[in-house]
Order: C-alpha cells, then structure tokens, then sequence
C-alpha cells in the first residue's frame, strides 16, 4: 500500500502491469505479419516474396545473437529492448515509401525491410526472456502474462481482416507507430525484480561470459537443432499461406481473419499453461505442439476453400500457444544464469537460418509443386523432426547416461 492525502491507494500488481505490456506490444507485433500481404500488393511474385524472407532471416542469423549477447554484456535486457523497438518501428514506417524507389532494377524494400528486420526482428525473444525472467523471480504465471499478448494479437489481427480491404494494407505502417508508443512507456516505467540483476556491476568482458558454455549443454544442444529442422517447413508454410488463400479464392487482405483466429486459439492453451507444466515436462508440451503442425500441413494439402483454412487455423494455434512459452521456457531452464538472453537469440538466429531455407526452398517448389503437394511435403518434413526430437532422448538418456530434463513449474 502507499499513502497519499490521508488515503491508501493499492499499488497496482506487478502482473497486471505484465500483461499490459504483453497486451499492447503483440497487438503492435501483428502488423509485421502482413509484410508479405502487402509485398503482393505491390507485384512481387512467389520467388521475390521467398527472397524476401531469406534475406530477413539472414539478418535475424547474426542480428538476434547481437543484441541478446549485448544485453548479458551490458547486464541489461531493458535498455536494449527499448533499442530496438524505438529504432525497428520507425524503420518499420518508412516501408511503404521505399516501394516505389528502385536501386537500378532492385527495389528499395530489400534494404530497407531487412533493415527494419535487423532491430525489429529480435525484439519479441528480448521481451519473452525479460517477462521470463521477471516471472520466475517473482513465481508468477507466465503462461497466463503471454496469453494476454495473444489476446492483444487477436484482437488486432481481427480488426485488420475487417478494416485492411476497405482501407488498403498501407495503413499498418503508421498505425503501429502509434500503438508502439503505449508498451514502450510502460516498458521504462515498470521496474521488474530482474533489473536489479545488473545495478552496481560493471559489464561483463567476452572472456567472463564464456559462451561457449552454452553449447556444452546436450539437450540445449538438441533442441537447437530440431528447431532448425522443425523451422524449415514451419517458416515456409507461415510465408506461403497467402498464395493457399490466393489459390483457394480467398482474399489475401482477409488473412486477419486467419491470424486473428489462431492467436484466439492461443489463449486457452497459455492459460493451461502452468497445469500441463506441473504435469509433463516441457519438452513433451513442445512434441505436442509440433502434432498439431504436422495435423495443419497435411490438412492444408486437402483443403479447397478459405473456410477451411480458418477451420484449420486452429490446430496452428493450439500448437503455437503449446511452443511458444513452453520454448522460451525450455531455453530459459536449460541456459547458464548470465547467457539466458544470448541462448534465447541465439535460438531466434537458428529460426532464421530455418527462414533462409524455408524461404528460398518453398518459393522454388511452389514453382514445381502444386500448392496443395508444398503443404503435403512440409507436413512429411514436419513428422522426420518430431521423430529425430523424440530420437534424441533416448540416446541422451540411454547411451550418453545424461539425465534428460524434469518438471519445470513456474
């Protein structure tokens, strides 16, 4: 309690405080989504929209260890999330200008979106290690904080599909200058226990943090690489999902819709969160997860209209809203105390190296493919990195004699 004037006031709780910036930031985050809704709107083509999403995971390869090993560096995980937010979004708004301006006869938007990407990218694993870590000093639900984050995506991915085929997709650059402006205040203002952790210490030289440590880790190890080969077809079928609409006969200026659909799906499932932590450990909630994307591209390979990739839309986001906590979370535990953000983004940077290929590989097949045989063949790819996941457990445990991971509770 705090006094004032005679009266007592409650402090508002720290969870509260949490959820709004989770609320606010991923309702702004929704509009990195129709980056390629609106590359089709300027003409580029299945191959160019591939090339797009290569080189913005190329940036993400050396952009998100960059900024999460600055953060344990400099001991402060505020300071460079507030970086990178103020810098990616006004890149972010400077978009839609460059889609007329050419360098000789390459378009100005494949500098300036991996720009953008290059801040804004990493931005989300920053703020999920940050609310990770707070959650965990402070035994608060972090399954519950992020699923106010999916409700805020919801939400906006929602009002999207309706408002962006009256109004053009042009609109999101500036809007989400606007609504960047609430969570990045919060952001300063809210003072987590886990900002303490660098006050009164000097930063830390390359030597102390002895990265290498990470990589010591085998189930770290591991999961590093199934994020590889589980990201490749998960990456491709997320850039390709308009030419499905397209093909289908659905609007791509409605994949709100379908985004807003699947962030809904997500709460529940982040709500549950802490139950199904206290009952199975997180690797079996990342293996569940990943059935419900192999359920996703094997349906996407039979589905002949937009309703039903709506309907499909939610086995997405049962598994999303299983991996996305369950990940960072899996990460956080298993990463030495002063690398935890450096593990993070350097996980992020393997999701790129995955975008890379998913890119390149999935706009060269959907060339030879039939759009509905891409998605057969992604779930294919899916199903081999579920098994080779569930593989590595058995020769950790059995052959290396390394005692795989427990519960997790918090």
């Amino acid at each position: 309690m705090v006094q004032r004037q005679g009266r007592k006031i409650k402090k508002i709780p720290q969870y509260y405080k949490y959820a709004a910036i989770n609320f606010i930031f991923y309702m702004a985050s929704t509009f990195g989504s129709y980056v390629n809704v609106f590359l089709l709107t300027v003409g580029f083509n299945a191959q160019q929209v591939g090339m797009m999403s290569a080189l913005n995971s190329g940036v993400g390869i050396f952009s998100s260890p960059f900024w999460g090993t600055l953060s344990d560096k400099l001991r402060s995980l505020k300071k460079v999330i507030t970086l990178t937010i103020v810098v990616g979004t006004l890149m972010f708004a400077l978009i839609p200008f460059a889609a007329g301006m050419s360098i000789g006869r390459v378009s100005l938007l494949f500098l300036v979106i991996p720009v953008c990407h290059f801040f804004r990218g990493p931005t989300v694993s920053l703020i999920d290690n940050w609310m990770i870590r707070n959650s965990n000093r402070e035994k608060l639900n972090y399954g519950a904080i992020r699923a106010y984050g999916a409700l805020g995506y919801s939400i906006m991915a929602f009002a999207l599909g309706f408002f962006i085929p009256k109004t053009g997709v042009e609109l999101i650059f500036y809007v989400c200058v606007v609504l960047t402006i609430p969570p990045l205040l919060l952001l300063v203002v809210v003072k987590g226990s886990a900002d303490d952790e660098g006050l009164n210490k000097k930063s830390l030289t390359f030597k102390e943090m002895q990265i290498g440590q990470l990589f010591k880790n085998y189930y770290l190890v591991t999961y590093i690489m199934f994020t590889v080969i589980q990201r490749i077809p998960f990456q491709s079928s997320m850039t390709f999902i308009p030419f499905l609409v397209r093909e289908t006969g659905g609007d791509v200026a409605q994949m709100g819709f379908v985004m807003g659909l699947r962030a809904l799906v997500e709460i529940p499932m982040m709500m549950l969160l802490k139950r199904f932590r206290q009952a199975f450990p997180l690797y079996i909630l990342i293996m569940a997860a990943s059935l419900f994307f192999i359920a996703e591209s094997f349906l996407h390979s039979v589905t002949y209209s937009f309703n039903m990739i709506e309907g499909i839309s939610i086995l997405h986001g049962m598994g999303n809203g299983l991996i996305l906590p369950s990940s960072a979370s899996y990460v956080f535990s298993l990463a030495p105390d002063h690398l935890k953000a450096t593990a993070q983004t350097f996980l992020a940077s393997m999701n790129s190296i995955a975008g890379i290929l998913g890119g390149l590989l999935g706009g060269w097949f959907i060339l030879m493919l039939d759009i509905r045989q891409f998605y057969f063949f992604l779930g294919v790819m899916l199903s081999i990195g579920l098994v080779l996941f569930i593989l590595s457990f058995f020769i950790g445990e059995k052959l290396l004699k390394i005692k795989r991971p427990g519960l997790s509770l918090h």
